[in-house]
């Protein structure tokens, strides 16, 4: 469990990464609107609520490895 929880915070991080790089390229590219109108219909909110729904359910599962 402790491995999906890794790869899971893996995924974030790149994506927020990726995510902030390609935002930051597009405002100094000067094609900020482009890259508005690519988010809006691209499927990234449908990755981000799987992302978060993914997260969520992870948060309550227990950790079989961990001692008490």
């Amino acid at each position: 469990m402790k491995s999906v929880r890794l790869a899971v915070s893996v995924i974030g991080l790149l994506l927020m990464a990726g995510g902030y790089f390609a935002s930051q390229s597009a405002y100094w590219g000067g094609n900020t609107e482009a890259y508005i109108k690519g988010l809006d219909s691209s499927p990234l909110p449908v990755l981000a609520l799987v992302l978060l729904l993914t997260v969520l359910v992870l948060a309550f599962l227990p950790d079989k490895e961990a001692k008490e």
